[in-house]
């Protein structure tokens, strides 16, 4: 690969997985899990986003840099009529990764949700020889 992709979510990630253990909150679902990959031609970004409405996603690219933000809210009813709640699991909060993608035509970036999956594509920049004549 050209170009190294570095993440800024690794410490968070390790924060969170060691909080999950010690807290005991194995229902937080796994938002922002990342596939990265690269052709000649673009990157192809998947994002894992369950449960996520489009209109708790931001993304935006600059200098380089595909920042993406996610708000969930998840909650299941475990109620009856009588209301003796046995259980209940409710897990609301907000994630974020940032991606070193240089070279990006930023005017020709696209995305697409689609079962829980968030698509991108950022073409490359296409620099055409520049041809030298020698007067």
């Amino acid at each position: 690969m050209s170009n190294e992709v570095r993440t800024y979510s690794d410490l968070n990630h390790l924060i969170d997985q060691i909080s999950r253990g010690f807290f005991n909150e194995g229902t937080t679902p796994a938002v922002l899990g990342t596939d990265v990959t690269e052709a000649d031609d673009k990157y192809i970004v998947h994002v894992n986003v369950p449960g996520v409405n489009k209109d708790d996603i931001n993304m935006s690219y600059h200098d380089g840099v595909l920042n993406i933000d996610a708000k969930y809210d998840h909650f299941e009813d475990h109620s009856d009529e009588d209301t003796h709640v046995l259980l209940s699991e409710r897990s609301e909060g907000s994630a974020h990764r940032s991606f070193n993608l240089a070279g990006v035509d930023e005017n020709k970036i696209s995305a697409s949700l689609d079962n829980g999956v968030l698509t991108i594509e950022l073409p490359k920049v296409q620099e055409a020889d520049h041809k030298i004549s020698i007067d």
